[in-house]
């Protein structure tokens, strides 16, 4: 729906969408305080269709704006460590530089960071169909399916 022909009708219509009472918009539209016109003014169907129109339009505009600011995508975040790169750089601090630059280098694939899983040496008193059944449990764990080893080296299916 267009904006109203009526300017005082549009500016009353515009309140009533930001939330305000329809006394209180009608006011503020320019007309005389009265309760009954201001309800009768608001019942008109052009009215109302502009108001739901008017705050629809609001609502995605925030929704909008919202999942905008929600988007974090690889290049948004390698844009913000190369700002915080350049930041430490130009003030001379040389940690933070090095950790930016070191996000950005995991970031963009550069770099793999690893871990160690479990304790030093925990494998190391396992005899071997033991270690090789912690081994496939865990790997399962992550989601991959490796096939036990059989006497003659190949796998058992």
């Amino acid at each position: 729906m267009p904006v109203l022909n009526n300017p005082r009708h549009e500016l009353f219509a515009q309140y009533l969408a930001q939330g305000k009472t329809q006394d209180e918009a009608y006011t503020l539209a320019g007309y005389k305080p009265s309760r009954f016109n201001a309800s009768h003014l608001a019942d008109k169907p052009s009215i109302r269709d502009r108001v739901h129109q008017l705050t629809t339009q609001a609502v995605t505009k925030e929704a909008t704006a919202t999942a905008k600011k929600a988007a974090v995508t690889l290049d948004s975040l390698v844009e913000m460590q190369r700002k915080l790169y350049d930041k430490a750089y130009d003030t001379g601090q040389l940690s933070p530089g090095v950790a930016a630059a070191r996000e950005i280098s995991v970031l963009t694939g550069h770099r793999i960071e690893r871990s160690e899983v479990g304790g030093p040496g925990e494998f190391e008193a396992m005899q071997d169909d033991e270690l090789e059944r912690v081994l496939i449990e865990r790997l399962g764990a992550l989601g991959l399916r490796i096939s036990p080893i059989a006497e003659d080296g190949e796998t058992q299916h």
